[in-house]
């Protein structure tokens, strides 16, 4: 019961994320990646962050690994 309420409130999220897609694609320097690009990469610059993303999919949050899926396609 506890892990169906979980799944749920992940796929909520996602559908919430992929709603605001058009919001982050307004801001090329605001993206769902800026904080794990300050945080895992210790980098300002999200757009020279991005290799470092890439090699730390593992730590980063569902919304930037999304982002960073989608975008590679």
């Amino acid at each position: 019961m506890r892990a169906t309420r979980i799944a749920a409130v992940i796929f909520s999220a996602a559908l919430a994320f992929v709603g605001a897609n058009n919001a982050f694609a307004a801001n090329p320097y605001k993206t769902p990646c800026t904080a794990d690009g300050k945080r895992v990469c210790a980098m300002q610059n999200q757009a020279k962050a991005e290799s470092c993303l890439r090699q730390h999919m593992d730590q980063l949050t569902p919304a930037c690994k999304t982002y960073l899926t989608k975008k590679k396609g």
